[in-house]
């Protein structure tokens, strides 16, 4: 059975600095014990999580996404190169997601009718991200599809994201306990902004 995850995704790195941000948490995270500094496992880059109130929640794994890089070992543990598979949509496997319009608040999800541009931005996304606009069929509006937010936490779009592998920490998005706060805060999200996404791995 696969494991569930946490992933907050960065709506507002650039793709060009992506690898920078990745990079500057894992030297922060590895220099503060959080995570180990090499990658284990198979499948998804992932690093061990070590840090005691995280694993008694379940977070067992922590992963760092760049648009357009992968990691790679190294004899000082791991770093990030030109390539690989991330392109910055964070969604469940099977591709089901429901979005809300930023401007007239109307769902919207691929399949529907009207989602065309929908799918055609997700397209777009992955070569020219900043191009990448969803016209609403509701009210016809023209939004970046990155200002597209899903109610049910199952859709996001970001060139930096932090998957945490173990438990879905649903109380990351209530904002009211100061743990979570807490976390997020050590996680590099100051402002709460991180879009959430509960998926599976």
């Amino acid at each position: 059975m696969s494991d569930p995850t946490t992933i907050l995704v960065d709506p507002q790195v650039e793709r060009d600095d992506a690898d920078a941000a990745a990079m500057a948490l894992y030297l922060q995270l590895f220099g503060d014990g959080t995570i180990g500094p090499h990658l284990f496992g198979t499948g998804e880059p992932r690093f061990r999580v070590h840090d005691a109130m995280l694993r008694e929640r379940g977070i067992l794994a922590l992963g760092l996404h760049a648009s357009g890089h992968r990691w790679v070992a190294d004899d000082e543990g791991a770093h990030l190169v030109d390539g690989g598979p991330e392109n910055g949509i964070f969604s469940p496997y099977n591709g089901s997601f429901r979005i809300r319009c930023p401007d007239c608040r109307e769902m919207l999800a691929p399949g529907e009718d009207g989602s065309e541009s929908l799918e055609e931005a997700l397209a777009v996304w992955c070569e020219a991200p900043n191009s990448a606009y969803v016209v609403c069929p509701s009210c016809a509006s023209w939004t970046p599809l990155v200002d597209w937010r899903s109610p049910g936490h199952d859709f996001a779009v970001g060139h930096f994201a932090i998957t945490l592998y173990g438990a879905h920490l649903r109380g990351l998005a209530g904002g009211r306990d100061h743990a979570d706060t807490a976390l997020r805060h050590r996680l590099g999200d100051l402002a709460s902004d991180f879009v959430l996404v509960f998926a599976r791995a």
